[in-house]
């Protein structure tokens, strides 16, 4: 009998990647088996044990592909003005993360739905096996609102300027990956915003919020109140 390992293959290996990766969002990790993944595959089973040690390392290397494989931005960011005024420099960064997001959303991967569900779900309770990948995707843009918080208010305090950069991160999150969601239960928004659009009243929002000395460097768009309303 042949007991000698079987020859690396590429195509098994994103095979097996592959349907792993629709098993991990449909069914979730507890519930998702090695034989169920293999069957999906179309695979032995014994093959995952060879090219990823075990269940752990192949989820693993699933989320390390899924991010790879979905980076964003796939045209030219536009460049940022030189040594812009920190709120356009706000600005440029959530006409970013939007643009990220809708790139996505936009994709024809036959895996994107798959991804998306996947990487929602670790968002919202992170194993211990992709933690590290997760800080490291999602670093940069915290980097980023910290530095223009700091631009915007140096007066900010360490748990304030978490607060904040939590707020701005949540007020991306709400109006571009749950654009499906809004469409539900807020039937009345302006869905036909562009992205533009919509950076340009977060930016405004998010800078009166933080009492920014100055005029925001844009305004409301004609349909929206630009005065309080009052009861």
């Amino acid at each position: 009998m042949d007991t000698s390992a079987p020859t690396p293959n590429a195509d098994t290996r994103d095979s097996l990647l592959d349907a792993a990766l629709a098993c991990f969002a449909k069914y979730g990790y507890d519930a998702t088996s090695i034989r169920l993944i293999a069957s999906l595959a179309g695979k032995n089973s014994s093959l995952i044990s060879y090219y990823f040690k075990s269940k752990e390392g192949l989820y693993r290397d699933v989320f390390k592909r899924m991010l790879a494989r979905f980076q964003g931005c796939e045209q030219p960011e536009p460049a940022a003005p030189p040594r812009p005024d920190p709120r356009e420099r706000l600005n440029h960064h959530f006409r970013r993360l939007l643009r990220q997001v809708e790139e996505h959303l936009r994709s024809q991967d036959p895996l994107q739905h798959q991804a998306a569900r996947l990487f929602l779900a670790e968002l919202h309770c992170p194993k211990d096996e992709v933690k590290d990948l997760i800080v490291d995707r999602i670093a940069p843009a915290v980097a980023e609102i910290r530095a223009c918080l700091v631009a915007i208010r140096p007066d900010l305090t360490e748990p304030e300027l978490a607060f904040w950069g939590i707020t701005l991160q949540g007020m991306c999150t709400a109006h571009s990956v749950h654009s499906e969601l809004n469409k539900l239960v807020w039937p009345g928004a302006d869905h036909a915003l562009s992205l533009e659009e919509m950076a340009d009243l977060l930016t405004d929002f998010a800078c009166k919020g933080l009492g920014a000395p100055g005029p925001c460097p844009h305004d409301p768009s004609p349909g929206l109140p630009k005065e309080p309303i009052h009861a």
